[in-house]
């Protein structure tokens, strides 16, 4: 059985040829002790998930953001909720490997001594995206929502095409997004992402790794319609049919939302929140891009939807549409 070293380098090995382009600390149990308080329950943030607490803590002067996840030495943490240490090892290896990216939440080191790893990350001064858009959206302008969609669009774009192995992140959706002191969006959670599998010929790869990749597409499609309307994509749905059964149909994602477009226009959808703060003529393409784009994502088809590149080709063009009628 390898220990956490041992599946952390493994990891390494397949997905980056054993190469890190930024070095990661090794943390002490005392020292994340005594950052966290003895992970004193005050300082756990963002709620809680199956596999994992977030800690806000203190080290050397400087904030951190420390991961830390169910242990099964512990009776009161269930084993259905347990991650799995080669789970855990991928994320490092991910996270690890996206730090120089100004879009993914830094990896500043890790405790490897124990069952699961503990992870050490920068602190995200303005928290979590789902949690800013669904308890504060007045702090995050359509500006903001828009700057947001492109930088999201970036980190991914880069995890699909920056590395000799594709990586695809398998669980886009705001909760994994994290926001800096000036909203800038952080990719995290890498927990379920996957490598684009080797030992194929070049036309099998290039077929797949498109196929694969689009998986994170759909999420992202979800995303853009959560910015744009400060709905989950099944809530906003259901505001508009308010029929369960239309939504199990094969082409849900499509006809009932563009219809009500159509019927209603775009301003039916978005959040009061974003018309509340005027400028609404100007943003009216963008909404409508936006809105499209969303639907182009969502397609059931996988080989219908776009690839991450092209998607972030949109956006850029889309945020610059404001901007040249302004200039």
């Amino acid at each position: 059985m390898l220990t956490n070293g041992g599946l952390l380098l493994e990891r390494r090995i397949s997905y980056f040829d054993g190469k890190y382009s930024n070095p990661l600390r090794s943390f002490s149990a005392d020292e994340l002790q005594k950052a966290t308080d003895s992970y004193n329950h005050e300082n756990q943030i963002f709620g809680y998930t199956s596999h994992f607490r977030w800690y806000k803590g203190c080290f050397e002067g400087r904030l951190i953001f420390v991961k830390k996840y169910m242990d099964s030495s512990i009776p009161t943490h269930s084993p259905s909720f347990l991650a799995d240490p080669e789970m855990v090892a991928n994320e490092i290896s991910v996270a690890a490997q996206l730090s120089g990216h100004k879009n993914s939440l830094k990896l500043l080191g890790c405790y490897l001594e124990t069952q699961i790893p503990t992870l050490v990350f920068e602190f995200p001064m303005n928290g979590n995206l789902g949690d800013q858009l669904r308890s504060n959206p007045t702090c995050l302008s359509w500006k903001s929502r828009l700057k947001i969609a492109n930088e999201i669009a970036s980190v991914i774009t880069c995890l699909h095409v920056a590395f000799p192995r594709p990586i695809i992140h398998r669980d886009i959706h705001p909760g994994h997004f994290y926001l800096d002191q000036d909203l800038c969006a952080k990719l995290s959670d890498f927990i379920y992402s996957m490598a684009h599998p080797e030992g194929k010929t070049q036309v099998e790869n290039e077929c797949d790794r498109e196929c694969i990749q689009r998986r994170d597409v759909f999420g992202f499609g979800s995303l853009l319609f959560k910015l744009l309307t400060g709905k989950g994509y099944f809530e906003l749905f259901l505001s508009i049919t308010n029929d369960f059964k239309d939504y199990q149909k094969e082409d849900h994602p499509m006809a009932p939302m563009q219809s009500y477009v159509r019927n209603h226009g775009i301003n039916g959808i978005v959040d009061p929140k974003i018309l509340a703060e005027g400028g609404v003529v100007y943003h009216h393409h963008q909404f409508q891009a936006v809105f499209q784009l969303g639907i182009k994502c969502r397609r059931m088809n996988r080989e219908e939807r776009p690839i991450m590149l092209d998607v972030a080709k949109q956006l850029r063009r889309i945020q610059r549409y404001v901007s040249s009628l302004l200039s």
